[in-house]
């Protein structure tokens, strides 16, 4: 889902202020399967340990790679609200590990090589291989994923680093800094950001653009301009207040005779403001394919259509205006992959504006019009502030007075989620939980209910396409998730998936596992069973922890009672006996004999 690649992540946190706060919490029983890191991924074992108070790291052979010397060790120790969106902020993200000693942090790699010393109190995410680091003295600076310093902490505020650039602003004015370090130097009143080789600047009250080397390639002549080039063209304004584009090398595209503009182009169109404050559409190619006949635009162009206010109210329309269908709702969305998100709901007028963090990008500050390039970022409160002309598209936080209500339309408009019921969840691939009248339902991304809103609960187990439910009697059943079947009866007390198409079922205060066929693979034996990875499967018996494989086989047992175990994660896993914790392997073996207070693999 190409508009919401970051999103997915980290819809959870994005949505915490608002009404869908409660998305991650609404079945009960839920229980999400797996630890955080793909089995897949080709990042090195790591374990973090903890001895005398202090924690460290050791790798899959048990040898410690990280110093048991620091007061805290993860992925990240950013704040919970943000620690998703910083794990999925960059490629190879997962393969850094940051530490605390005191009031200061740094970053490791998986291998134990430092990346950048304890010496930050704030930093952005990485983004493109590059982190800004805040020190005591409030200056920033830039570190490589290598563990190269790229700059000295000598910087008032910082931008991300977009298509190879970064800006950065030191004695009140802006410039840019390379990946090798190279700058232009702070000269500027604004920067943009880079796109396709050049950025626009101000200069002296005017802006023009430059390229890569700080030379001007576009005189600064104009009053205003757009955040970025977008398929080839920047949105300026002239010295007589009308909008316009120029290409990459200053010639009138679109001519300047528009009131606003929506200053990037998707899928080849943009939307245009005229003096009688109705909006059209304009390709890239300068054509008006819509005259100004819009009382808003409202979303970008997906998969052919816009979002638009009429004088009859709210609709997606096509690229010649003619209106598709009528959209009778308070919010509309970008289409993605055949449906929309849309919104009911009255909303106060109140709006928080956050202030742009260390980590800034080309898209923010432009609302649902850029959602294709949008970026989600830290709330630290302490970057480049994007220079804000753009009056109805800030980047703001909206608090509901009322309940804003979800729901999903087709792109015939065809209701697949109606925002009618209590609660719809974000969509999947596979399609969208629904909560109605204390009841819970699955429909598919087309509008067909595998799963009508009756059940009490409803766990979607996504990868392996069944639904976990409960129903009126309180007994456990599973269900296609594309067809509804049933798969395994409603006759358990409990259900959780485990991951790798393992569940496991409760009967009579004991757990066993089945597949995804709804076959039995064990008796229900255990006390508790835990997350399947590497074909093995913590359980707990009454004499302590063992571990089975897929088919429900005892795998590895212990000699000396197993007081706690962690699932495997390529080919190890932590296990707890006299209250100390050691690594073992797949077949068992000791890698590591129990040593530590605690363990917890990364």
């Amino acid at each position: 889902m190409k508009y919401r690649k970051t999103l997915l992540l980290i819809a959870a946190l994005a949505l915490s202020a608002s009404a869908y706060a409660s998305d991650t919490a609404f079945p009960d029983s839920y229980e999400p399967a797996g630890t955080g890191i793909s089995q897949n991924t080709e990042f090195p074992f790591t374990a973090a340990v903890k001895q005398n108070g202090k924690w460290g790291a050791i790798n899959s052979e048990g040898k410690t790679v990280i110093p048991i010397a620091y007061d805290k060790i993860a992925l990240s120790l950013s704040d919970e609200e943000i620690r998703a969106a910083d794990l999925a902020s960059d490629d190879d993200r997962a393969g850094l590990i940051e530490v605390k000693q005191k009031n200061l942090r740094g970053f490791y790699d998986r291998s134990g090589k430092k990346i950048i010393p304890v010496s930050y109190e704030t930093r952005s995410f990485w983004k493109e291989g590059f982190l800004a680091v805040e020190g005591r003295d409030k200056k920033i600076g830039f570190y490589k994923k290598d563990g190269t310093k790229l700059t000295d902490l000598i910087y008032e505020s910082v931008s991300d680093f977009e298509q190879g650039m970064a800006i950065i602003k030191s004695g009140g004015k802006y410039g840019y800094i390379d990946k090798k370090g190279k700058e232009i130097a702070p000269l500027y009143q604004e920067a943009r950001f880079f796109a396709d080789g050049l950025a626009a600047v101000k200069e002296k009250n005017k802006w023009g653009v430059i390229d890569e080397t700080g030379t001007y390639v576009i005189a600064p002549t104009y009053s205003n301009a757009g955040p970025a080039y977008s398929e080839g063209l920047l949105a300026v304004r002239d010295n007589k207040e009308k909008w316009g584009f120029i290409d990459k090398e200053g010639r009138t595209v679109i001519p300047f005779q528009y009131k606003s503009v929506h200053p990037l182009f998707h899928e080849s169109m943009t939307a245009v403001q005229a003096e009688n404050k109705l909006w059209g559409f304009v390709d890239n190619t300068g054509h008006v394919t819509a005259e100004p006949q819009f009382k808003a635009v409202l979303t970008p162009f997906s998969e052919g259509l816009a979002g638009v206010r009429t004088i009859d109210g709210k609709a997606y329309a096509k690229t010649d205006g003619t209106i598709a269908f009528m959209a009778d709702y308070d919010q509309l969305y970008p289409f993605e992959q055949g449906i929309a998100e849309v919104r009911k709901g009255t909303v106060s007028k109140e709006h928080i504006r956050r202030g742009f963090p260390i980590s800034i990008g080309i898209g923010i500050g432009w609302g649902h019009w850029f959602y294709p390039r949008c970026y989600h970022h830290s709330h630290f409160g302490w970057g480049i502030g994007f220079p804000l002309w753009w009056p109805d598209y800030g980047y703001e936080e909206i608090i509901p007075a009322v309940e804003v209500k979800r729901g999903y339309i087709d792109n015939t408009g065809k209701v697949i989620a109606a925002t009618s019921n209590d609660h719809v969840f974000p969509a999947t691939e596979n399609g969208i939980l629904i909560y109605n009248n204390s009841r819970y339902g699955w429909v598919d991304r087309k509008g067909i209910y595998a799963a009508h809103t009756i059940y009490r609960t409803i766990i979607p187990a996504e990868d392996a396409k069944v639904l976990l439910a409960k129903d009126e009697d309180k007994k456990w059943g599973m269900l296609s998730m594309t067809d509804g079947k049933e798969l395994a009866p409603f006759r358990y007390d409990d259900f959780k998936y485990k991951g790798n198409g393992m569940i496991a079922y409760k009967e009579d205060g004991r757990w066993g596992l089945m597949d995804t066929a709804g076959t039995p693979l064990t008796e229900p034996l255990y006390k508790s069973i835990g997350n399947a990875e590497d074909n093995r499967i913590p359980a707990k018996a009454k004499d302590g922890w063992l571990y089975l494989d897929y088919a429900g086989k005892k795998a590895i047992t212990f000699e000396k009672d197993a007081e706690d175990v962690t699932a495997f994660r390529k080919g190890r896993a932590g296990v707890k006996t006299d209250g100390k914790w050691g690594l073992i392997d797949s077949a068992g073996k000791w890698i590591c004999p129990p040593a530590y207070d605690d363990l917890d693999i990364l």
